[in-house]
């Protein structure tokens, strides 16, 4: 007499599958966005730093007379290269013997833009009409040296905003980071002017020392400052 033999099937019925389905779903639902909004912090962490440090990078070039190029002993700030001893200093065929920004922040494409974390920064100096100028080898034919005494500008905004950072920022002079909550600047499409974070003068010009803290900028956008 032949004795039945049991065949026991294995795996997961349809019902266990979308349930499973569901689960990851929910979870990723979850993460995602928490995983995007770490990634968001994290770049616009960096760049504060780097707006501080460019700050910084200004001030020692400034206050250890790095930069005289018309000679009447009223020192200049600097652009990046300049900064990072990775071009030679305006006027000259020299560079610093030391560089005061890294050349990682310092090095820009054919607009004067260096781009890391997420962001795009220009750093700018101003023309003898006060207008800002993106800080470049190709432009120092234009860059004032009265001017440039006084005055600069950084900008710093995503290369794509909302994916890889929400903010913009600005640094001039003073020293003060400025940001801007949920900007619309956004890569090569929606571009910050030179003097976003001023007021008291039209949005292209760097030429004060009024910065828009807790109101409107010159851009039209309200900027508050970074602590």
């Amino acid at each position: 007499m032949r004795t039945p033999t049991n065949h026991q099937q294995s795996g997961f019925t349809l019902l266990e599958i979308l349930i499973v389905m569901a689960v990851l779903g929910v979870l990723a639902g979850v993460a995602v966005p928490n995983l995007l909004s770490s990634r968001l912090a994290a770049n616009e962490a960096a760049v504060i730093a780097t707006m501080r440090a460019i700050s910084t990078a200004q001030f020692q070039f400034h206050s250890a007379g790095e930069l005289d190029v018309n000679g009447d002993s009223g020192f200049e700030f600097g652009t990046f290269g300049e900064l990072a001893a990775l071009d030679e200093l305006r006027g000259s065929s020299i560079r610093l013997t030391r560089n005061l920004l890294s050349a990682g922040v310092a090095e820009v494409d054919v607009l004067g833009w260096a781009t890391h974390h997420g962001f795009h920064f220009c750093l700018y100096l101003p023309a003898a009409s006060g207008v800002g100028v993106a800080g470049m080898v190709g432009n120092y034919g234009v860059i004032d040296p009265v001017q440039a005494h006084r005055y600069w500008t950084c900008v710093a905004w995503p290369v794509t905003a909302g994916n890889t950072g929400r903010r913009a920022f600005f640094v001039n002079q003073q020293g003060q980071v400025l940001q801007q909550m949920n900007t619309s600047y956004s890569g090569s499409a929606i571009i910050p002017p030179a003097g976003a974070g001023l007021v008291g003068v039209a949005e292209s010009n760097i030429n004060t020392q009024q910065l828009a803290v807790d109101t409107l900028g010159s851009d039209g956008q309200y900027w508050i400052p970074v602590h």
